[in-house]
């Protein structure tokens, strides 16, 4: 599977986010923005590398408000861990 479709696949699952001294938080994948040029490998570290520099509308989860919302566009570079499904 090419790092796009990777990419979007993403869309819908759960992850944590790095949040300063704070720890992180959980949320679930809404979109993403995919930084160009994307790696031409299709392997895991490119895939890394996408997520790193690409951006994401993110959902917290119920009760998390970040800024006074519960959704925010972040970097991939905050991402610091992915689950399954929602």
């Amino acid at each position: 599977m090419d790092t796009l479709a990777r990419l979007n696949n993403l869309v819908g699952k759960k992850g944590l986010l790095k949040v300063g001294y704070v720890g992180e938080i959980g949320f679930t994948f809404l979109s993403v923005t995919p930084s160009t040029p994307l790696p031409m490998e299709h392997d895991d570290a490119a895939f890394q590398a996408a997520i790193t520099r690409s951006q994401f509308v993110v959902q917290f989860d119920h009760g998390t408000l970040v800024g006074g919302s519960n959704t925010k566009v972040v970097s991939g570079r905050f991402v610091s861990r992915i689950k399954g499904p929602s």
